[in-house]
């Protein structure tokens, strides 16, 4: 089953079993080849280059008069456009477009042909859902009236009406259809070596496959797809013929549809990417924040650990420090003023240190009333001076209804020879070592190791 893609690539929707001939081979050897593989040609590499020989090269052959054992190499070969398998669809359809060409060889980053591309592979990548689904068939039939035949006409008399690849002979009585030539039969007819002098009841297809004039553009799609034809005939409520719409004018419309869209709707598309971009930044932000004090919560600080470390382990960075802190007594501030008055404290808390840090740092709510400092290329010696300085900031504060607090901390520095939670194991038992001592104090872990040897400050 296809999965549709709005532009899949053309190496992921080109034919990929390619039918190869050679120079000497005849034309009518080539349409037996086609015939019993039911594709519509043949490609021949000359070089580096590449060349097809198609249905309409060979109705374009016989209209001339020229004779079915006539080889390869007597006749002017196509040459065919080539594009990269990473090429987008819409600039394959461009080139078919502009070039009038029905094939596009596709290639390989070494140059090598490894499928061809028609409009039929275009057809089978269109997502119907992408149209405008109420627009009808009726509305592309084209205005020039299609030319039709009774079935007593005799074939050699009106083959020159097959030209092209979707070309058909119609057959009708009074003026429904009633039958259909195609020029997949006329290969039928040459690969047999079978004559083209009788009337054209002896050579259609019948019945026809028709499509009500009210269908959808999805209808159509569908029936194209489904019945692996080249075309529609639309047909009004008598079943009587309408017009024709080609395969090809199915896939312009397409395309010219999706291109319609995206101009029209550019803008929007751009103002909606930038509303859900700055939505996610937002969302991010909301899931990396804590709500109380604005600070970064415990998810920031592990993203955070992340990163540094991963800093330090791939470009050998000078190392980082980590504070972990606690407000000393904050569960007897919260028992005699309440826990609004809590709250208050903890948010002048994260703003003191929000102020504090450079920006490169990072202030974490840890959670309660334990906080956070991530300290990038700082070393134990220096991150024990702003502890420091920091506890003596909180300490010489009057915060709300004129409360002093102060605030224990453990320092400890990263090495690159441990987990992170070995990490984090050392510095939070220097924070409990700090409070264990008298509280309002610094403890730094002088260690890399999980044996520790403290050094404390006050």
């Amino acid at each position: 089953m296809t999965e549709f893609t709005i532009f899949p690539t053309v190496g992921s929707i080109a034919q990929k079993q390619l039918l190869r001939a050679t120079l000497n081979m005849t034309i009518r050897s080539v349409s037996q080849l086609i015939d019993q593989h039911n594709v519509s040609s043949v490609v021949l590499e000359i070089g580096d280059e590449y060349f097809v020989f198609s249905v309409e090269d060979l109705l374009q052959h016989l209209h001339s008069g020229g004779s079915s054992d006539t080889t390869l190499a007597e006749l002017t070969l196509r040459k065919i456009t080539c594009v990269f398998e990473n090429e987008r669809v819409l600039t394959a359809f461009e080139i078919l477009e502009n070039n009038g060409d029905r094939y596009l060889g596709v290639v390989d980053s070494t140059g090598s042909l490894v499928g061809i591309l028609t409009d039929t592979d275009i057809l089978s990548a269109v997502d119907p859902t992408v149209l405008v689904q109420k627009k009808t068939i009726g509305e592309l039939v084209t205005r020039i009236e299609p030319v039709t035949f009774t079935a007593d006409w005799i074939l050699d008399d009106v083959l020159n009406h097959l030209q092209k690849m979707e070309d058909s002979i119609i057959v009708v009585e009074a003026k429904i259809p009633v039958g259909i030539i195609t020029t997949k039969d006329i290969f039928k007819l040459i690969s047999a070596a079978d004559t083209t002098d009788r009337p054209l009841r002896e050579y259609m297809t019948s019945p026809v496959i028709t499509t009500r004039v009210s269908s959808t553009i999805q209808d159509a799609l569908a029936q194209l797809k489904t019945c692996h034809i080249k075309r529609s005939i639309v047909v009004n409520q008598e079943n009587q013929l309408v017009g024709v719409v080609t395969q090809s004018e199915l896939v312009g419309f397409a395309y010219g549809t999706w291109i319609d869209l995206i101009k029209h709707h550019a803008g929007e598309l751009k103002e909606l990417v930038a509303i859900l971009d700055a939505k996610a930044k937002g969302f991010e932000k909301s899931s990396l924040t804590d709500p109380l004090t604005g600070l970064g919560n415990r998810r920031m600080l592990d993203k955070r650990l992340a990163d540094e470390i991963g800093r330090m382990r791939r470009y050998d960075a000078p190392a980082f420090s980590l504070l972990l802190l606690d407000i000393d007594f904050f569960k007897q501030i919260n028992d005699t003023h309440g826990h609004l008055i809590g709250d208050e404290i903890l948010k002048a808390i994260g703003f003191k240190l929000m102020s504090a840090v450079r920006c490169s740092d990072d202030a974490i709510r840890w959670g309660g009333e334990e906080f956070a400092i991530l300290l990038p290329h700082t070393l134990l010696e220096d991150a024990v001076e702003f502890a420091n300085r920091l506890r003596n900031t909180i300490e010489d504060h009057s915060f709300v209804e004129q409360i002093q607090v102060t605030i224990s901390i453990g320092v400890g520095q990263f090495s690159i020879t441990e987990h992170e939670s070995q990490f984090l194991d050392r510095v939070d038992k220097a924070l409990y070592l700090a409070k264990h001592q008298g509280r309002n104090r610094v403890v730094a872990d002088t260690s890399t190791a999980p044996v520790q040897h403290l050094v404390m400050s006050i």
